[in-house]
């Protein structure tokens, strides 16, 4: 495989790529899925800022209805347990973890890869929880779902009204029958 550039070979990041030859590392995974998001409220409208390095507990900040909302960007890639587990903790001093909060983010938008589905959770209806798990396909285990409520709940942050529900393709509909 060629390099990308001459100083690959230098380079401290870890290069992990799979057999499509994307690179699977979970900080790359993460500015993924955070190019994603970017992309998804900028056709919806919304100014989308970046700030500059990593050190803010939020990876954007939307502008929206003269509000300045900062999101924390997460993903999931594969499922565990028929869920799909968002870690909500950021790296703290030695290692450790530390949960966000309320005074540092205003929202976690946690993007299901496989099923393309967006969960825009409030900050303030995380509690103390190190992590959730979402069930975008559903599940039949009682007590699970708690939060498919915020599943595509961009109003939380467009201030505007739920868009309809999307419908299958109508090539998945002449596929399942």
């Amino acid at each position: 495989m060629d390099k990308p550039c001459h100083l690959a070979a230098y380079c401290a990041i870890r290069r992990l790529t799979g057999s499509d030859g994307l690179a699977l590392y979970p900080k790359r995974r993460g500015e993924l899925a955070e190019l994603i998001f970017v992309l998804k409220a900028a056709t919806m409208g919304l100014a989308v800022s970046k700030p500059f390095g990593d050190s803010f507990p939020y990876d954007v900040v939307i502008e929206s209805n003269h509000r300045m909302l900062r999101v924390q960007v997460k993903s999931s890639f594969s499922s565990h347990r028929a869920g799909y587990c968002i870690n909500l903790g950021a790296r703290g001093e030695a290692g450790g973890h530390r949960l966000y909060t309320p005074e540092e983010i205003d929202f976690v938008a946690a993007y299901v890869v496989c099923h393309d589905a967006w969960y825009i959770i409030p900050a303030t209806a995380l509690g103390t929880a190190k992590s959730v798990r979402l069930y975008p396909a559903g599940s039949r285990k009682k007590g699970t779902g708690h939060f498919e409520g915020y599943r595509e709940a961009w109003d939380l942050i467009t201030g505007i009204g739920r868009p309809p529900p999307r419908l299958p393709s109508p090539q998945l509909l002449a596929s399942s029958y």
